[in-house]
């Protein structure tokens, strides 16, 4: 959110982007930089002595925000986005109830009026006049309430595998909590059989005690076993697992969500949600025309041309590792309050910060991220900016998502995990590689992010240090006990050396980030060789969704003003838990804090202590990730840009607002 996994786009301390969520953000790197057309002067009207002179009409040239881009698109459907390059492009060409205004603040979008009921649990939405543009333009058709239902019920559609579906239960939608957690069952469910077709024997290796025979025919048994529970569970709550598909079918259509007409749109929840305007804010819930999206197919939001636009601007023209390129959209309802003709990004796959840099001083960027050496450089000019961040970068471990493997089995012991959290040297990442005043992080919540009204308003680390002197996390560096535990856990596996695949961004930063992890990981625990491998961020994305990986370098940022949106992402079988962690437990606090008993606005200080100590659950006692530092920095940005409101949750700029001081 980001999930999202998350999303700046990649690599970097930009100023465009998820964080959203997003689930994979990227880390400080390449910047999403903004140079300006700035050559339009104002028309000269004004009087000059008793001589009166003609007023110049010659048009004035185009706004142009143009933008270095270092990642391509994922998806620009918006019940498949999940990361931060996909949103920051959904919530500038659509537009939901709501978006995001200065400070973070909802302001309304195509939501004319909100009527909320007494008890919190019934919104009904008056929607304004406003249509779908093609990308030529053209007016397609009028957007209406049945938009939003169509869109949202797509997130529960297990054929979509939507990682966001999510969302339905965290805004508690009448429903939607029972047909999330069966869609969530069904994608588990189909996903064993496919990883049970393509287990490959070659994966396993011999050791001490057993041979990689052995192993696979261990594997496969388990994987056997637990989709034999599956079915079997699924059979005796609905009969058959086609009658779980109906049953997760009528749930759909029983969704809290209606188009009592083409106006007005009523959404029922189970329980109060305070943060319900704020998720409307979010892409996942912006309308799609059902129409359109029959009209084209398999090819819908393929191309640009394959999509339809409500927001204020259009994908005019979108060249894969080339541009992307957006114009105002004239057909937008509140067009003449976009300032920007158009935005122009510059695509280049893991630009580096120098490179970045350079074109900011040659004036062919209006704004860049520092990093590195470059912040002691030119931190000081007068155009320097400070970057507030509440994005968090980790490692992902696998310990069982997909096909179980050696590695995974190791991986499974938390003994090894924790081992890995306290071989790695943080302040090495931050201090030296980064040198931007990122923070070196034990923690998952971030700091700054939000804070609680019953607890005198301290911020989460603030009452996680008076709770558990967990402020600054848990599980810190100290390279002699992660040896000792991963020593441990290797004789208790039965093998003596061991290879981690670590997956990381591109770009010659997160090189150095991903050379520094090999290092640590080598020098401090026994028997470790560790690869690493730079992918393309959709390729990276596709292997985290999948288990492909040993180890993964993903970054998270908020999609909604709440720590839940940090929380539920490990949930066993939860489209963003890429970890195959799965904790009874662990899923119960989650149920409370968030459709039960404890989200009763009396009893927010004891869900917000309760999530506290989840968090201690996630990292002290399971080490289900390791954290390893909360994004922040300095960067250049020309003074003639004007409300650049970089938001904390959602979409990193909303473009609409942004303007260009003549």
């Amino acid at each position: 959110m980001k999930k999202i996994l998350v999303m700046l786009l990649v690599l970097a301390m930009v100023f465009s982007l998820v964080a959203c969520g997003g689930n994979n953000n990227e880390p400080n790197n390449a910047p999403n930089n903004a140079v300006v057309n700035t050559e339009n002067e104002p028309a000269n009207t004004g009087d000059t002595g008793n001589t009166e002179e003609p007023a110049d009409t010659t048009p004035a040239e185009p706004k142009v925000l143009n933008l270095l881009e270092s990642s391509n698109i994922p998806s620009l459907t918006t019940w498949q986005a999940t990361d931060s390059v996909s949103f920051l492009i959904l919530g500038n060409i659509g537009s939901g109830l709501y978006t995001l205004g200065e400070g973070g603040v909802p302001v309304a979008d195509i939501a004319e009026s909100v009527d909320i009921s007494a008890d919190g649990l019934t919104y009904t939405f008056k929607l304004k006049d406003a249509d779908w543009s093609t990308v030529d333009g053209e007016v397609y058709a009028p957007v209406t309430a049945n938009d939003f239902v169509f869109a949202w019920k797509k997130l529960l559609d297990p054929a979509e595998a939507s990682q966001y579906s999510f969302m339905i239960s965290t805004a508690s939608i009448k429903n939607g909590k029972e047909a999330v957690a069966l869609n969530e069952e069904l994608i588990g469910y189909e996903a064993d059989v496919e990883n049970l077709e393509t287990m490959d024997p070659a994966n396993y290796e011999d050791t001490d005690e057993k041979t990689a025979k052995q192993q696979y025919d261990e594997a496969k048994a388990a994987l056997e076993e637990k989709i034999a529970a599956e079915e079997a569970s699924l059979t005796e709550t609905y009969g058959s697992i086609d009658a779980a598909y109906t049953a997760l079918s009528d749930l759909r259509d029983g969704l809290g969500v209606t188009a009592v007409d083409d106006h007005t749109l009523v959404v029922e929840l189970s329980n109060p949600v305070p943060y319900f305007i704020d998720l409307m804010t979010f892409p996942s819930f912006f309308p799609a025309n059902e129409a359109f999206y029959n009209e084209v197919g398999d090819s819908y939001a393929k191309s640009n041309d394959a999509f339809l636009y409500n927001g204020a601007f259009i994908f005019k023209e979108w060249k894969i590792s080339e541009r992307h390129y957006l114009t105002k959209n004239p057909n937008y309802w509140d067009a003449e309050n976009v300032a920007l003709d158009a935005i122009d990004f510059r695509v280049i796959e893991g630009v580096s910060n120098d490179t970045a840099v350079q074109m900011y001083l040659d004036g062919e960027i209006a704004t860049t991220a520092l990093s590195g050496e470059n912040v002691e450089k030119y931190g000081n000019r007068p155009d320097m900016v400070p970057l507030e961040d509440v994005v968090l970068f980790y490692l992902e471990i696998n310990q069982g998502k997909g096909e179980m493997t050696t590695t995974k089995q190791l991986l499974s012991d938390v003994r090894a995990r924790k081992a890995i959290n306290m071989a790695i040297d943080k302040t090495y990442i931050t201090d030296v590689i980064y040198a931007n005043g990122s923070l070196p992080a034990d923690y998952f919540v971030p700091k700054g992010f939000v804070g609680s009204a019953a607890h005198d308003n301290k911020d989460w680390r603030q009452v996680a240090e008076d709770m558990y002197g967990g402020g600054e996390g848990y599980n810190h560096y100290n390279p002699e006990m992660a040896a000792e535990l991963f020593g441990a856990a290797m004789a208790d596996l039965g093998v003596s050396e061991v290879e981690f695949e670590l997956i990381i961004y591109q770009g010659d930063t997160a090189a150095q980030v991903g050379t520094h992890i090999q290092n640590e990981l080598e020098k401090n625990l026994p028997g470790v060789t560790v690869i690493v491998q730079a992918l393309p961020f959709s390729e990276k994305l596709k292997r985290s969704d999948e288990g492909t990986y040993t180890l993964n370098w993903g970054g998270w940022g908020p999609d909604y003003p709440d720590a839940m949106t940090w929380m539920d992402m490990w949930v066993t079988g939860g489209g963003h838990n890429s970890t195959g962690y799965a904790n009874a437990d662990y899923d119960a606090v989650i149920e409370a804090t968030k459709s039960g008993d404890l989200t009763a606005p009396e009893k927010s200080g004891e869900r917000f202590e309760a999530l506290v100590t989840l968090e201690k659950k996630l990292l002290e006692e399971d080490q289900v990730i390791v954290p390893l530092y909360q994004r922040s920095g300095v960067g250049l940005r020309d003074p003639r840009i004007m409300n650049w409101f970089r938001q904390s949750f959602g979409p990193d700029i909303i473009y609409k607002w942004v303007d260009l001081a003549q």
